[in-house]
Order: structure tokens, then sequence, then C-alpha cells
């Protein structure tokens, strides 16, 4: 299914969708404009987005192979025969990006829930100085006593890890259920009706 600019856009909105990209990119947010250039002319060599972008085409690359990596861009190689030189030209394929981010969304909640266990059936110290945290077996195996500084580890109170834990897992699962976008795999055609649905 090709997607619009339009259902595009909305979708790169979505905080989950940027977190995802974040995290694809590693945290270079280059790789947005890039993608922005890729949706507004569909199809354009890695030397034009150098070009339009001002950043170095070893760095537009590395943004691209990175994004194709995770199956969000595709490119067709054409070789100069004069030149014996390729060229590629590069296209968005963000129709995989809904998908993508509901299973690593769901790959962090189950993380999240293995965490919340682990935070409500243990007991906890830290280190006011290192602001190091140990279970109660970690703590008694260091005869609670810091091993980074030697300090005295002091009893923790996780009532708010656990509250943020909690509240971060609710979320990701609402997103998941209730955003038309991650909630099946025709998310968008599905995005589009309820717009339509509500005008």
């Amino acid at each position: 299914m090709k997607l619009n600019k339009e259902d595009i856009y909305n979708m790169l909105d979505n905080p989950l969708v940027q977190q995802v990209l974040l995290e694809i990119l590693n945290d270079d947010t280059s790789g947005f404009d890039v993608l922005a250039v890729l949706i507004e002319l569909e199809e354009v060599t890695d030397d034009e987005i150098s070009r339009q972008l001002d950043l170095k085409l070893n760095t537009v690359r590395k943004l691209l192979y990175k994004l194709y990596d995770a199956r969000l861009v595709d490119y067709d190689r054409e070789k100069d025969e004069e030149t014996n030189w390729y060229t590629y030209t590069w296209k968005p394929a963000l129709e995989k990006l809904p998908s993508l981010v509901r299973k690593k969304t769901q790959h962090v909640l189950k993380e999240l829930k293995e965490q919340l266990i682990v935070e409500e059936n243990n007991m906890f110290f830290y280190c006011p100085n290192c602001e190091f945290k140990y279970t109660f077996e970690e703590a008694m195996d260091y005869g609670f006593r810091c091993p980074q500084c030697g300090g005295i580890l002091k009893e923790y109170n996780n009532k708010n890890d656990i509250k943020i834990i909690k509240e971060q897992i609710k979320f990701l699962e609402d997103e998941l259920r209730l955003n038309p976008l991650f909630s099946t795999s025709e998310g968008i055609k599905n995005q589009k009706r309820d717009k339509v649905a509500v005008v």
C-alpha cells in the first residue's frame, strides 16, 4: 500500500514513531531531514540529498544505510557506462513503519514487565555517593558497602520506580490498543477511515 505525504507526516508526528526512528538512526536527528527530502521528492540520489541539506555525503549515506537496514527506504542502482560508477536512487518505503514500531514497542513492553517483576519482588539498596542501586542479595555480597567508593549502602524505596514503570506500561499498551496506526496491520487505512468518519 502506497502512502500519501499527509499520511506519512501524520505518522511521523507520533512520539513512538519518532522514538523508534531515533533508535534506528542512533539519535542522529539529521535522519529526519533526510526522510523529509525523500518524502518530498519521492526518488532522489544520495548526492542530491547531501547538497540539499548541506550534509556530508558520507553522513547521508550512513543514514540511508541505517534506514535501509530497517527496510524503511529502497534504492535502484544504475551503472554509468562511461565512468563505471554506480548511482543510487533512493525512495521511501515507510509502509512498514507501523509494524516495525508495533514490534519494537511490544519488545519494550516485555522488558518493562520483566523489570516490574524484579522491582516488585526485591528489596533494594543504593549508594548515596555513586547513585548505584543493588538488590538485597548484591548488597549483602558487598557487605552493604558500595563496591565503587566503599560508602555505606542505604535502603532504597523503589515505590516511585514501580509507579513510573506501571505508567510506562499503561501508556504503551494503550498506544498499541487504541491508536489505529498500531492496533492492526491496516493501521493507516483505519486511521484514514476514522478521520473521514469524524468529518
